[in-house]
């Protein structure tokens, strides 16, 4: 089974007025090539926004417009997937005009969320920006490991927005100078049902994924081996404890703690304050005392490590974009990832300036990218060998 970009079409995004994509008979690697500033993370960016999500960069939806277009013009992106099951489905994402949020339409109808994506389609993704991962705070850090888990469990979405949009709810009700005490506790109830749910969701991925790392040992040796702990009072309790007794502790947590939470504007408790904790684990050091190229390593292993699970377990690899990943990658390290790309057998996106750095990748089909015009290479000879 596999999971198949086959169309995309993108009009007036970013750098591009209308580019058309057709990838039917093809799958494996896709290589993108250009200059810094031609596009190419452009596409990967589109390819991102049909899953649920605010894309690889988490830009504002109005920000996405061409700078070139008309007033009257909104930008969009169209797809046409082939489902592991070997179903054909349109996707459609795009700034509404009344409104200015996302439009979603599958098949043709408009989505009531995001979520219904993820029945269709999975992505995962390594951008430049993430490289700095494991040295900033733990947003990041948990929106990269949910991104990890929506791939995974796609319902962990429907959760997440969920849980997000009740403590906003429940904020708005402390601040209040009189709220309903009954209405609170509700919310309260579900932030802590959907807090145990995803809690578990993050740690069940953790633990998959720690279970795949060794055999990724095996595949590739010259990859760094992550060592993946979570850090949050949720995720450690449910190791240990029935959920309905952790459940109903968040609860009194929650309680206990709204004249606090009112005073300072914010909510202490919950899962949205945990971390995705990573080690070398050849070296016994945290990602973060790592080297640049290490920590790099460290997330392809990650990544990889993912892509096998999901083959395991789900029984196909989810579309993977892995944007500039060969830059701080010697030529070991990089022809051992092609190799393990090549045996996935799923579909991989991959960007970088330099064509003979993707050499390796003779039966991959090859792009070249300049100031918002894409155009196959027709021929392998085209690649620098």
């Amino acid at each position: 089974m596999t999971l198949l970009l086959r169309k995309i079409n993108i009009s007036q995004f970013r750098c591009y007025e209308a580019v058309r994509l057709d990838l039917t008979g093809d799958s494996g690697i896709i290589v993108l090539t250009g200059s810094n500033g031609a596009g190419k993370t452009n596409i990967l960016e589109a390819i991102s926004l049909l899953v649920p999500g605010k894309g690889l960069r988490s830009a504002d939806i109005l920000e996405m417009k061409n700078r070139t277009a008309g007033p009257e013009d909104l930008w969009a992106i169209s797809a046409e997937i082939e489902t592991p099951s070997g179903l054909t489905v349109r996707i459609g994402t795009g700034l509404d005009r009344e409104v200015k949020r996302r439009l979603i339409r599958i098949n043709g109808k408009n989505a009531k969320s995001q979520s219904e994506l993820s029945g269709f389609i999975s992505a995962v993704w390594l951008t430049p920006q993430m490289d700095r991962l494991f040295l900033e705070g733990a947003s990041a850090r948990r929106k990269f490991l949910d991104r990890l888990v929506y791939a995974y469990e796609p319902d962990h979405v429907t959760r997440l927005n969920r849980y997000d949009k009740t403590m906003r709810e429940r904020m708005k009700l402390l601040l209040l100078d009189r709220y309903d005490s009954s209405w609170l506790a509700s919310l309260e109830a579900q932030m802590s049902a959907d807090a145990v749910s995803i809690a578990a969701a993050r740690l069940a991925l953790t633990q998959h994924l720690q279970q795949q790392v060794a055999g990724l040992g095996l595949a590739a040796p010259l990859f760094p081996l992550p060592h993946l702990a979570l850090q949050g009072w949720a995720e450690n309790a449910i190791s240990t404890r029935p959920a309905v007794d952790v459940e109903d502790e968040l609860k009194s947590k929650l309680s206990d703690s709204r004249a606090a939470d009112r005073a300072a504007g914010r909510t202490h408790e919950g899962i949205h304050r945990s971390d995705l904790l990573v080690s070398y684990a050849g070296k016994d050091i945290l990602a973060a005392q790592s080297s640049t190229g290490e920590q790099k390593a460290l997330l392809v292993s990650i990544i990889l490590a993912h892509a096998l699970m999901m083959q395991a377990e789900k029984g196909f690899v989810p579309i993977i974009l892995l944007d500039e990943v060969a830059a701080h990658l010697d030529s070991d390290r990089r022809q051992q990832l092609f190799d393990q790309l090549r045996a996935l057998g799923g579909q991989i996106w991959l960007t970088g300036t330099d064509e003979s750095v993707f050499s390796p990748l003779r039966t991959a089909k090859f792009f070249r990218v300049d100031n918002g015009h894409i155009a196959p290479v027709t021929a392998l000879r085209e690649v620098a060998l």
